[in-house]
């Protein structure tokens, strides 16, 4: 009678829960939003590679099969600095296998600071939000996925004239 109803239980839980997971994730590539969806998404090096998480954060492993995401999107947007054009990807966490670098590897974690979520085998293309375009280090747009999967559509033809008789 005087115990916690499971309903609070379940709240506490998910309160808990909250911070170890991921709100969105991001990833600097060089790969257009183009490239990356005819792919079906960004995939690892060997989505069927063995190496573990541990292999990958030390890139001493080239059966890669993790892909490098992390939750900070002020890191990721790092990398946008470069000369050229790249992309920051925005992506949805839910359903993927990934997992958090940093709190799974511990002090035995070579680069903390990178706050890395490695997502096995791939990240399909519906789990991207969004695309940030950068040209030479300046952001010059942002486009959703939904922008990119709607076709442009067609102009419209000029309306006909009823045209004069004599």
């Amino acid at each position: 009678m005087f115990g916690r109803s499971r309903f609070t239980q379940f709240a506490t839980f998910l309160a808990l829960l909250g911070p170890a997971l991921a709100a969105s994730l991001y990833r600097y590539d060089t790969r257009a939003p183009e490239e990356v969806r005819a792919l079906g998404g960004i995939m690892s090096r060997n989505p069927d590679g063995a190496g573990t998480v541990l292999q990958h954060v030390t890139a001493v492993h080239d059966d890669d099969p993790w892909v490098s995401t992390t939750s900070s999107k002020a890191l990721a947007k790092c990398g946008a600095k470069c000369p050229g054009t790249v992309y920051i990807y925005k992506i949805d966490p839910t359903g993927l296998n990934y997992v958090n670098t940093v709190k799974t590897l511990g002090d035995d974690h070579p680069h903390p600071g990178e706050k890395e979520f490695s997502i096995n085998g791939m990240v399909p293309w519906n789990n991207i939000i969004q695309v940030d375009t950068y040209q030479n280090g300046k952001k010059i747009k942002t486009t959703t996925r939904e922008e990119f999967d709607t076709p442009p559509s067609s102009p419209k033809s000029a309306p006909k004239s009823p045209g004069h008789k004599i």
